[in-house]
Formats: C-alpha cells, structure tokens, sequence
C-alpha cells in the first residue's frame, strides 16, 4: 500500500468548511454548500432526546450531481478515489476516468460477491465468498467481481482482502490507468475500457458528465488532504440539539459485545456497531482530553495484532467522570476544546485494535472502567435502543 494509504482515514475533506472528513465541503468553497442535507433531528432543542438521520455520514449527506443523486455512501467512496488520485500525483483526468468506471460498474458502491456465478468453481465460489466478511454496501455475483470497480481477484487484481478496502481498489486501478499509453489525451471510454476489458466498453462515455462534476467537485479537498493528511477532522454532520447537562446514547447501531472478561482479558467498554463512518457524537457535555491515534496507525482498518484503541477520543465530564470513543474512522474533536452533549465527536471505524465497524464505549469513574450499560441506564440512557436517544 502506497504513501497516500497515510492519513486517509483522516483525509475526507480537509479546509473546507468542513474541512476534511467529508467528500463534499463548505463556505471557502461556495457552490458546494448547496450539497448540505441538514441532518434529520426528532428532538426540539429544549429536549433531552434527540435522533440522528442515518444518510449522514463522514462521506456527507448527499449531493445530486449532473442530475444523478448520490447518497452519502456513494460521495465518500467517490472522495477516496478522488483523494488517492491526488496523493499518487495524478492530474484530475485520471479520477474523472476512475469515477465513470466505478458508477459504471458498481454505481460507487463497495460491493461484495457471494461467489454464485455459474462460471467459477467450488473452490474460486469460496474464496469469492470471502468478501462478504468484509464491510460492503451491496452484493454482486458477476464471476468473481467484487468493488466499487468490480475488479476480479482471478484475474490477478489482488486478493480479496485487498480488494476489499476501497483505497488499495483505487489505487489498484490507477496502476493499470498509467500503463496505457496516451492515457492522459485519449476519450475517457477508452482509457476506462483499457483498464477495465469489460463487456460494455461504451459504456463508460455516459457517465463522464457525472464524473467530471464530481471531480470538480472533490479534487481541492483531495488536494488539501495530501497537503496535510494528519490531525483532526470537521464532521459534516451538524451536532444534536441536546438540553446541557443531559446524557444522550452516543451513536445509532446495535450492541454487539459487553462489559466484561473477553479472552482472559478485560472488555472495559460496550461495542455499538452500525454501517461504517456512522456519526459518534458526545454522551454529556465535557471537555476533550484526548483526541488521537494512539495506534501504530490509523489510516486503514485494524486488527487483532495491532495494539490500542485507533482514532480515540475521551472527554472529562468533571466529577471524575470520562468517556472514551474507540476505533474511529476520523475524529472531529481536538484536545482541550469544550463540547457540548450531542457535539459530533467522529465516526465509526476500525481503527486500532478491532476487527469489525463499531463504537468502542468506555465510561470511566476516577480511571476504573465501568459498566456503560447500567451506568448510563441511570441517567436516562439505553444503550440497547437502535436509535440515539436521551
């Protein structure tokens, strides 16, 4: 995995008003606040329950571009590819040519593949299958395609594991782009067609109208991003309007593991999992103590083998109270800044120590982790609720 694999976790949209975390981005950059989807809230301000709008997301809120709407799972996968183009050197063309080719072929969306194609075998099924345990947006069965490019492991594009994470797919396909000559000058279903094979190499020219909007669109946020990868996000997402002093839960998702021994060790926290880059946003006012990675890396997924929490935000709820939010894609928190209950804090990740999307809860009394289940039961919160909620 290349260089431009650094920081991206962290590098959806940085300085615009948002700055990073988002492929879409604000005010400095002014048609682009038209895209703003406010985010849906059920609570009035005064309230102490508030719900968040599932298509809100670190990717954005959607946009609809050259007449087509995009979601905001689409836009974020549209920002990565557009933000390796720019951290691997290339010119804004090539992400044009890559993002015909990904609507094309998969709509801009990570698909998976169950391995049910008539032409593989029992044994290429199975490996094919494999890329459903990986975090995927839809599923595909054509051979063994997988991706928002569609991209074969057979056909000798990587593993499926590599294929699998949409920044070694973009960069995979980049790779390919720069091998065929006068790729820079050449109509864009060519060049695409060149890459891909595909059976519908016409097909490409339909979209570049669409591609070439959404590059316009993302190329100077991709470009503030390799300038400087690292550091903290701004959400897309606005903030919850949450009554102060009030506790809310922290994201929406379902409980998928408790407090308590794991593996001989200590599960200190709760996990909440829900679709990847779901808005994390803080229980209770506080104020931000740490906001960091505090992994050997956080630009990618983690894994068992890798040590600490990834992106961690924690806050100080004075009273000897913190909080921490664990494994998160990007964080819009710094150290020593003030926030409010309902304040986007990040997104939910991977990152660290963590084999699945998800919210890593932690509430702690004077350093010693607690039960977040019972603990915030006493104020009013069930985190066994789908919904953010007081």
């Amino acid at each position: 995995m290349s260089g431009i694999v650094e920081g991206l976790a962290k590098a959806y949209v940085k300085r615009w008003l948002w700055k990073a975390a988002a492929p879409v981005a604000v005010p400095v950059f002014g048609v682009l606040t038209l895209l703003l989807i406010p985010l849906a809230v059920l609570a009035a301000p005064e309230a102490s329950t508030a719900s968040a709008s599932s298509s809100c997301s670190i990717g954005g809120t959607g946009a609809t571009v050259a007449g087509t709407e995009l979601d905001a799972v689409q836009m974020g996968h549209a920002q990565t590819i557009v933000t390796v183009a720019s951290g691997d050197g290339l010119d804004p063309y090539a992400a044009t040519v890559a993002l015909a080719t990904a609507y094309q072929e998969s709509r801009i969306r990570m698909l998976a593949n169950d391995g049910s194609s008539p032409r593989l075998t029992a044994e290429q099924a199975a490996v094919t299958a494999t890329s459903l345990n990986f975090p995927h947006d839809g599923l595909g069965s054509d051979h063994d395609s997988v991706n928002t490019f569609q991209q074969r492991w057979i056909a000798g594009w990587g593993t499926v594991a590599q294929l699998m994470d949409p920044v070694y797919a973009a960069e995979a396909f980049y790779r390919r782009l720069i091998e065929v000559p006068n790729w820079q000058v050449i109509p864009l279903t060519e060049a695409a067609q060149a890459v891909q094979v595909s059976a519908y190499g016409s097909a490409y020219a339909r979209w570049e109208p669409l591609a070439s909007e959404l590059t316009t669109m993302l190329w100077p946020a991709a470009q503030a991003t390799a300038a400087d990868p690292g550091g903290a996000v701004a959400g897309v997402c606005p903030g919850l309007p949450v009554a102060s002093g009030s506790w809310i839960r922290p994201t929406a998702g379902t409980v998928t593991s408790g407090f308590g021994p794991r593996g001989g060790t200590l599960h200190a926290g709760v996990d909440i999992a829900g679709p990847r880059d779901t808005p994390v946003y803080a229980t209770a006012d506080g104020t931000v103590v740490i906001a960091a990675c505090t992994s050997a890396y956080c630009d990618r997924d983690g894994s068992l083998s890798l040590t600490g929490y990834g992106n961690l935000v924690e806050l100080d709820h004075g009273g000897g109270v913190t909080t921490r939010y664990a494994h998160l894609s990007a964080y819009t928190a710094t150290a020593g800044q003030r926030v409010s209950a309902g304040a986007l804090l990040g997104f939910q990740g991977s990152t660290g120590n963590s084999t699945g999307v998800h919210l890593h809860l932690e509430v702690r009394l004077d350093g010693a982790s607690v039960d977040p289940v019972p603990w915030l039961a006493d104020r009013g919160v069930d985190l066994q609720a789908a919904t953010i909620a007081g």
